[in-house]
C-alpha cells in the first residue's frame, strides 16, 4: 500500500462531491494511529511543491447498469471482479433475476460479496436465464412480481425492461407496460433498454415518468433518439423534460462516442454513467466503470460531473443517497483514484462499435474506503 494511504499519513487531496459543490475542493486525507481515515476539506492542501495535489477522493462509485447475478445467468459475474475491486462501492444489478429467481441473488450471492449490491428487478420472471425474458406473456408474472418487490424492498430497488425487438418478439410494448404498471403499483423506478426497433423508441419513451431511466441512451443503433446536431428528437426531449434520466449502460453494443460527443457538445450530459458489464464485454471493450468513466471525459464531459454521474446520481436514482463523510470527517465510503495522461496498463480504448477512442486523461481508481478502513487496489 502506497505510504500516502497507510497509518499516520497526511496527504493533499482534491475532493470532488462535497455537498453544494460544483467543482473539486481541496483538503487533507488523514490516516490516523487506528487506521481510520478522515478527511478535513477545509485544510490547506499544499502538496508541497505548490502544485495541485495528485489524489483525488469522490464519494464511493456506483455502477447502476451491471450483471452480477454470478454462476446463475448466462452473462453474469463476480460482483467484486467489477465492484470493490475496482473501486466501485456500490452495484446495481440490472435485471439478470426475475421473481422466479432473485432470492438465489439474495441468498448465494449477495452474502458472498464484499461489493454492495441491489437489485433492478427484470419484469421477465426468469430474468436473464435466457436472453428472450419477454418475447412471450408466459414469461411474465405480474402479481407474484409485485410480491416480490414488496417482500425485498432494500434489495430491489426498481423494475427493468428490455424494449427493443430482438428481445421482446411479437410483444411489443406489452413487457413495458405491465414492467410500468408494477413499478407504479410499488412506487419504484423503471430502468428501460432502448435499442433497435420494433418497438418505436418514441413509444417506449412516452411510458415513461420522473425517476425513471433509459438505459443505453447514446446506442448507435437504427432509431436511436438524437438529432444529427446532438440535440434530443422530440419524444427524447419531451421526457427529459418530464424528468426522464439519461444513463450511458455501455454495454457490448450499446455505446456509439460519435452520438455521445454530439450530444455532450450540444450541452446534453447522461445522469449516469454505467458499464452494462457482463462477461461479454469486460475483456473489451467495457473493461470496468474506469473505463467508461474516461471516454465520457473523452467526450466533453467535465470531471465533476463524470464523478457526480457516478456517485451521487446513481445512489439519488436507487434512492439509496447517504452521507460519505461523518459529523468528524470519517469517511464512511469513498473511491481515491487519479487522473493520469497514461493509460492503464497500455490499454486500448474503443465504443461498442469498434471506433478507437484516444484520450488524453485516463480516470485511475487506487483504493477504497469502507467506514473509514483504506483498501488499496492491485
Amino acid at each position: 500500500m502506497s505510504a500516502a494511504l497507510t497509518a499516520g499519513a497526511d496527504t493533499a487531496v482534491r475532493v470532488f462531491g462535497l455537498e453544494g459543490a460544483t467543482t473539486a475542493a481541496v483538503g487533507r486525507l488523514r490516516v490516523g494511529d487506528d487506521g481510520v481515515a478522515r478527511l478535513d476539506a477545509a485544510a490547506p492542501a499544499d502538496s508541497g511543491d505548490g502544485r495541485e495535489p495528485e489524489l483525488c477522493i469522490s464519494p464511493g462509485w456506483a455502477d447502476l447498469h451491471a450483471h452480477v447475478f454470478d454462476g446463475s445467468t448466462q452473462i453474469s459475474v463476480a460482483p467484486d471482479r467489477v465492484g470493490l475491486d475496482q473501486g466501485v462501492h456500490l452495484l446495481a444489478d440490472a435485471g439478470s433475476a426475475g421473481e422466479a429467481t432473485v432470492r438465489g441473488l439474495a441468498e448465494y450471492v449477495i452474502p458472498t460479496a464484499r461489493t454492495e449490491v441491489v437489485a433492478w428487478l427484470n419484469i421477465g420472471s426468469h430474468g436473464l436465464v435466457h436472453l428472450r425474458e419477454v418475447a412471450s406473456a408466459r414469461f411474465i408474472d405480474v402479481d407474484r412480481t409485485i410480491e416480490a418487490v414488496r417482500s425485498m424492498p432494500e434489495l430491489i430497488r426498481g423494475i427493468k425492461v428490455r424494449s427493443s425487438g430482438a428481445i421482446v418478439g411479437d410483444m411489443g410494448l406489452q413487457p413495458l407496460q405491465l414492467g410500468r404498471l408494477v413499478a407504479r403499483e410499488c412506487g419504484i423506478p423503471l430502468l428501460v433498454h432502448v435499442g433497435e426497433a420494433p418497438p418505436l423508441i418514441d413509444d417506449v419513451l412516452d411510458l415513461l415518468d420522473e425517476g425513471d431511466s433509459i438505459t443505453h441512451c447514446f446506442h448507435g443503433k437504427s432509431g436511436y433518439p438524437w438529432r444529427p446536431d446532438g440535440r434530443p428528437a422530440p419524444a427524447l426531449a419531451r421526457a427529459i423534460e418530464r424528468g426522464v434520466r439519461l444513463d450511458v449502460g455501455h454495454g457490448a453494443a450499446s455505446f456509439d462516442i460519435n452520438v455521445a460527443r454530439r450530444a455532450i457538445e450540444a450541452g446534453y450530459l447522461p445522469d449516469t454513467i454505467s458499464t452494462d458489464i457482463h462477461v461479454r464485454n469486460i475483456d473489451g471493450p467495457v473493461f470496468d466503470l474506469a473505463n467508461v468513466m474516461t471516454k465520457l471525459l473523452f467526450c466533453g464531459m467535465p470531471l465533476p460531473a463524470v464523478l457526480d454521474a457516478v456517485t451521487t446520481a446513481p445512489r439519488r436514482t436507487l434512492r439509496m443517497e447517504r452521507p460519505w463523510l461523518a459529523g468528524d470527517g470519517t469517511v464512511t465510503h469513498a473511491t481515491l483514484f487519479r487522473v493520469s495522461d497514461e493509460s492503464p496498463s497500455g490499454r486500448v480504448y474503443t465504443d461498442s462499435m469498434g471506433n478507437p477512442v484516444s484520450p488524453e486523461q485516463h480516470i485511475v481508481p487506487v483504493a477504497t474506503i469502507t467506514a473509514g478502513r483504506v483498501s488499496a487496489l492491485a
